[in-house]
């Protein structure tokens, strides 16, 4: 165990880095081969743990994966007080901007973590052999994600281009602390994070950690695969997976009489998977809810244009409470999905009722059972709203209402972003300053710029276009 404790002290030196290194050129005192790091099942399960801790920072899980993107949407609107990632919001970011290169360096640390698993050659006995097997599955599904992470962030959209040619993220696979990579195309990015999502279910054993979704477990990797596909257009897998995942009797969607347990309450049934804080973690104001909370910074606010969009009676106006001492330009709404001021509330990364619109818009898409499509659309919506009616819709109307439910259900967790790119829509705010308006789709200012520290350090990374 000491020898375990000195490499664990080791990695952990790794993951703090300074802002003017560059994570992919790590020196061997920065990081550990994969040879070396782990030896038994107990340095696995250790392992394993520091990663889904990693992805907890502020930099990743615990703010800016659902921040950065939603400000720069418009379902956000910015307080005139606001100074963080202000320029997100304003879409003016610049290559040294801190953010971007914080959580560059944080998805690639976690990479690295799990690659020191994935490549490990550790023989262990045969009773624990598949807990190694779950944990080396858990470890290729947490590369598929935090990849797919990354190459939403730093890349345009899969159809960006017709063959998905564009440039992505480089894909590190292996330890090499003298490695300067180029970036894959997002069609290499996306075709490695389904190999290691799919590697990863034949892996893992749903008994192995049961009942817990702060942890991944096979439905949960489908759940996320069903993402991937419904990103890549490839409807026909996304509705498989979503099928699965939709028949599995772990998860049900939380009554309307409830649904504030979605946000006031961990592993609701509804949850697939969802990132762990405590109190350990003591995350307060760098939290998801101290950008919302007006207890903490309260800096950004839900527009009016999504808030018009609830019919009456909509269970899921909830989250919206009313601030009297907001006026003016911000009156009137607060949004309460992360209501501890602490940030102790996990956050939500996957939940069951995304999973049905999944399955909605690929069965719209497919055009081959609209009317189960429109079934899957109104177990969200009505879920909300008991008395909407019975729908028929099909074609683009069909797909339009699934894309405002879409809209309504997942705000300000980390979607709505990357629903208007890969569907080719502008952003229109009616809430807006003259520069921030309109964002035209395509626009440069749509993805993060490839840090200014990394660039510096490695000749062979291209900076995205207008950076």
């Amino acid at each position: 165990m000491k020898r375990y404790n000195k490499i664990v002290l080791l990695i952990l030196t790794g993951l703090v880095l300074s802002c003017s290194e560059s994570f992919l050129e790590l020196t061997p005192h920065q990081s550990v081969a994969d040879s070396e790091a782990l030896t038994n099942l107990e340095d696995y399960q250790s392992s394993i743990t520091g990663v889904y801790n990693k992805i907890s920072d502020a930099d990743y899980y615990g703010r800016y994966m659902f921040l950065i993107p939603d400000v720069m949407a418009d379902d956000v609107k910015q307080n005139s007080q606001a100074n963080r990632i202000i320029y997100y919001a304003e879409h003016v970011v610049n290559v040294s901007d801190g953010n971007a290169s914080s959580t560059w360096t944080a998805m690639f640390q976690a990479v690295n973590a799990v690659n020191a698993i994935i490549n490990a050659d550790v023989t262990v006995p045969d009773g624990v052999k598949n807990q190694q097997d779950h944990i080396i599955g858990e470890a290729l599904a947490l590369r598929g994600l935090v990849y797919f992470d990354m190459v939403r962030l730093y890349a345009q959209h899969y159809t960006f281009t017709s063959d998905a040619s564009h440039l992505g993220v480089p894909l590190v696979l292996q330890f090499d602390a003298t490695n300067k990579p180029t970036r894959n195309t997002v069609k290499e990015v996306y075709d490695q994070i389904i190999s290691d999502m799919t590697s990863a279910i034949a892996l893992m054993d749903d008994d192995s950690r049961s009942g817990n979704s702060n942890l991944l477990s096979v439905s949960a990797v489908k759940a996320l695969l069903s993402r991937v596909y419904l990103y890549k257009e490839d409807w026909s897998n996304a509705e498989a997976m979503a099928t699965d995942v939709i028949s599995s009797p772990k998860y049900n969607l939380v009554p309307n009489a409830n649904y504030l347990d979605l946000w006031n309450k961990d592993n609701s049934s509804e949850s697939i998977f969802e990132i762990s804080m405590t109190e350990t973690d003591n995350r307060g104001g760098n939290s998801i809810a101290g950008l919302y909370s007006e207890d903490q910074y309260g800096d950004y606010l839900p527009s009016n244009d999504v808030i018009s969009l609830y019919e009456a009676n909509d269970k899921r106006l909830d989250v919206f409470r009313v601030d009297t001492f907001l006026t003016g330009d911000y009156a009137p709404y607060r949004m309460d999905k992360y209501p501890d001021i602490s940030g102790f509330d996990n956050t939500k990364v996957i939940r069951l009722a995304e999973i049905y619109l999944i399955r909605a818009e690929a069965r719209a898409k497919l055009g081959t059972n609209d009317s189960g499509a429109q079934d899957d659309l109104d177990m969200v919506r009505q879920r909300a709203l008991p008395t909407a009616a019975d729908n028929a819709d099909s074609g683009q109307n069909l797909i339009d209402a699934i894309m405002l439910e879409r809209r309504l259900e997942l705000c300000f967790e980390g979607q709505r972003l990357w629903d208007l790119m890969r569907t080719k829509q502008d952003i229109v705010r009616n809430e807006c300053t003259a520069l921030t308006c309109s964002i035209a789709y395509g626009s440069d200012s749509l993805i993060l710029p490839i840090p200014q520290n990394e660039t510096d350090a490695n000749p062979n990374i291209e900076q995205n276009p207008g950076y």
